[in-house]
């Protein structure tokens, strides 16, 4: 978001982003275009606090009480972008549904995983994934810059077969669109075969 639009901003700003809510303040700073915007839909407001207050333990992401109570990236947040190690966070569970009331979809979130993919999803998945790390290579960049996991995973989910389709997916602005997006039909093309 300080890349885009030069201003930090706090954690509701930032949540609203990743859950893909198009607020009067998304909208006016253009971060509706970003790429990682609606990349976190799966999760609710409470799940996203909930990373956020550990990230910020972790030093990853720092609150700048000066400004605003802005959020800025630690020292640790560079190894963590770069794909260097593994992070673990531990996902708040969904509050249960209450006696009487209905068992539901909020009542029972599931965050989307590579186990509940089908066995094509999940084929075309580590596709995605080894041509990433290719483009990634070639570029000298890390494999979140081309596209997050969220956006690969909604790719194999959905299985499009135009870019009419794919332009629609989370995390798929339309810089990537048209950098990779006949290479990554062709990827989920060839996962149909």
């Amino acid at each position: 978001m300080q890349q885009s639009s030069g201003t930090a901003f706090g954690a509701g700003h930032l949540i609203d982003i990743l859950r893909g809510k198009r607020t009067e303040k998304v909208e006016q700073h253009g971060h509706h275009s970003l790429s990682t915007f609606g990349i976190g839909a799966e999760l609710g407001e409470p799940e996203w606090r909930s990373l956020l207050r550990q990230l910020v333990a972790r030093e990853a992401v720092w609150v700048d009480s000066e400004h605003y109570n802005t959020l800025r990236l630690g020292e640790p947040a560079r190894h963590i972008l770069k794909g260097d190690g593994e992070v673990r966070l531990r996902v708040p569970a969904a509050p249960k549904a209450g006696k009487g009331s209905r068992s539901g979809a909020r009542g029972q979130r599931v965050v989307a995983s590579e186990a509940t993919l089908t066995l094509s999803a999940r084929e075309t998945l580590a596709a995605l994934k080894a041509w990433r790390a290719e483009v990634a290579r070639a570029h000298n960049r890390p494999a979140y810059v081309i596209f997050h996991d969220a956006t690969l995973r909604a790719i194999a989910e959905q299985q499009p077969a135009s870019l009419d389709e794919l332009q629609g997916l989370p995390g798929l602005g339309q810089a990537k669109l048209q950098a990779y997006g006949e290479e990554v039909l062709r990827i989920v093309k060839a996962g149909r075969h």
